[in-house]
């Protein structure tokens, strides 16, 4: 009996693993032969505002506006919006300095950074004169000098100025250098935030929302609402557009953002955990639900929504293939007295797929050297990851309300006022 369970349990826990793997790989190849799209030139007449939401970033939002100045984009057609959502430093004030319109907000019942985009996007739309396309980005951020250039482009070659349309530009990171786990997070980001929505872009199915580097048409924020109350307001947004709307979020890899990655493990904790709950809680009320209407619907969109959901992240992913794989190895030789030439081949294929979706995904978004070596502490971090993921999970039971979490902001680096970071 005892070896019955054993082997439903790794067959189980296999397939999971296999589809995971297959999943990615079909991305990965996707995104390497897919066709280069080149964004024609032409004259912009179309007004964007840049949206910045900010909660007590004295330290750094200096350096997202300085990015901004340097927009190769006609001054007169875009204007940089700052929300300063329930600050109590100076950052209202560095943004004013800068140029930019200052929205402050104070609402200590709602905080977050849902319920201040959610806040700001009433007022900006019932303007008189709105802008045609909004921009998102975080206040840690560098912008790209031709992000809204590239953006308008875009938007001109799929005709999605006058359209309910939703844009991710790629996002990256900005302090690679500052040790082995922002170069770790620089890999990472290269696969989720670069390959992934390349293969997506080019199956013409929806890469989703990242949080940064965004934009989105006057149309869509006339009909679409953002999510307050929810952690990961951004996936939330996504899966909303797919589900409610049935629109597929767009990519354009060269609309580039890049922003601070926390250093120590003590600046990532507390952000790690506010991404595993609000991840843990959005698959847990919404994956199903979009898998069985996808199914219902035969819709493709919504059905790789919902895979995209429930995909196994790409450190759980490898801790558990190392468990299965040694799972499987002894229940070959103790318990079936198999050949272990199949348990060579099942592990062997399981790590060949991985190790090709890490090392040609890498070389498919021209990772940078470091992030290859940051692979070799990639088990340290795993485990980190684990130690933390379990007492997340926990803690979720332990609230009334899984969905409301306190706008906190993670420790960075400070920038000085030229913009430079100050080490």
């Amino acid at each position: 009996m005892l070896s019955v369970m054993a082997a439903l349990l790794l067959c189980c826990v296999g397939l999971v693993i296999a589809l995971s793997i297959s999943y990615l790989l079909i991305l990965l190849f996707a995104a390497a032969w897919a066709p280069k799209r080149l964004a024609p030139g032409g004259t912009p007449a179309e007004k964007f505002v840049v949206l910045i939401p900010a909660h007590n970033e004295e330290m750094v939002i200096s350096g997202t506006l300085l990015s901004l100045s340097k927009q190769d984009y006609p001054q007169d057609l875009f204007e940089v919006v700052v929300i300063a959502d329930n600050c109590t430093d100076t950052t209202a004030e560095i943004a004013a300095r800068f140029g930019a319109t200052v929205l402050e907000r104070t609402n200590t019942n709602e905080r977050g950074k849902g319920y201040a985009l959610d806040w700001a996007f009433q007022q900006l739309i019932a303007r008189e004169h709105p802008a045609d396309a909004f921009v998102i980005v975080d206040a840690d951020t560098w912008v790209a000098p031709n992000f809204l250039t590239t953006a308008a482009n875009h938007l001109t070659d799929r005709g999605g100025w006058s359209t309910l349309y939703a844009l991710q530009g790629r996002y990256g990171v900005e302090n690679f250098g500052d040790g082995w786990r922002t170069a770790l997070m620089s890999a990472a980001f290269d696969l989720f935030n670069h390959v992934k929505p390349s293969g997506r872009e080019a199956l013409k199915l929806s890469v989703g929302l990242k949080g940064n580097g965004m934009v989105f048409t006057l149309p869509l924020m006339r009909t679409a609402r953002w999510s307050g109350a929810s952690i990961t307001e951004d996936i939330d947004f996504g899966v909303s557009l797919a589900r409610e709307h049935r629109l597929r979020v767009a990519y354009e890899p060269e609309a580039v953002v890049k922003a601070q990655m926390p250093a120590t493990s003590q600046q990532a904790t507390s952000q790690r955990r506010r991404w595993e709950i609000g991840r843990y809680e959005l698959v847990k009320q919404k994956a199903l639900p979009l898998l069985r209407e996808g199914l219902a619907a035969r819709n493709t969109l919504l059905l790789d929504t919902a895979c995209d959901l429930m995909i196994v992240p790409m450190g759980e992913l490898v801790a558990l293939s190392v468990l299965w794989s040694v799972g499987t190895l002894v229940a070959f030789h103790l318990m079936w007295h198999a050949s272990m030439a199949a348990a060579y081949i099942l592990v062997g294929a399981c790590w060949t797929g991985l190790l090709v979706y890490i090392l040609f995904g890498l070389k498919v978004a021209g990772a940078q050297r470091a992030a290859y070596l940051a692979l070799l502490s990639a088990p340290v971090y795993i485990i980190w990851k684990l130690l933390l993921y379990v007492p997340a999970i926990a803690s979720i039971s332990r609230r009334k309300n899984a969905q409301q979490e306190e706008w906190v902001r993670t420790e960075r680096k400070a920038i000085s006022k030229d913009g430079e970071v100050t080490r």
